[in-house]
């Protein structure tokens, strides 16, 4: 899945049936997005935004990203999402690093990560 400057916007096939991707991304990127938060991630302070008709008030979402370190990402993209007032179902990550203890930015949603390191 391409992201970036100049990435075409993901459009979702008929299979998922209104299902779509909703992709949150750092800011600037694409320039149709209009909800943003700021964060401070290391070793710099950082913007997440999303599209603001990426997903519809009541629709329920799961957030999957790569890696949990301090939390900071998913905490964002967690904020973006409840502004949108979508119910989130779970957080999921592939890769935990539980010695930052990342999940604990993550309040009551329900996480699951496939893979831990202490």
């Amino acid at each position: 899945m391409a992201s970036g400057p100049g990435a075409p916007p993901i459009t979702p096939h008929p299979f998922w049936d209104r299902r779509a991707l909703g992709p949150v991304t750092r800011y600037g990127c694409p320039k149709f997005i209009r909800q943003r938060t700021c964060l401070q991630l290391f070793p710099a302070p950082a913007a997440l935004e999303i599209q603001s008709d990426a997903v519809e008030p009541g629709q329920k979402v799961v957030i999957v990203d790569d890696l949990l370190a301090t939390g900071g990402t998913m905490r964002a993209a967690c904020e973006l999402v409840r502004r949108l007032k979508a119910e989130i179902l779970e957080c999921l990550v592939i890769i935990e690093l539980k010695f930052l203890k990342g999940v604990e930015k993550l309040e009551s949603v329900p996480f699951f990560s496939l893979l831990q390191y202490d």
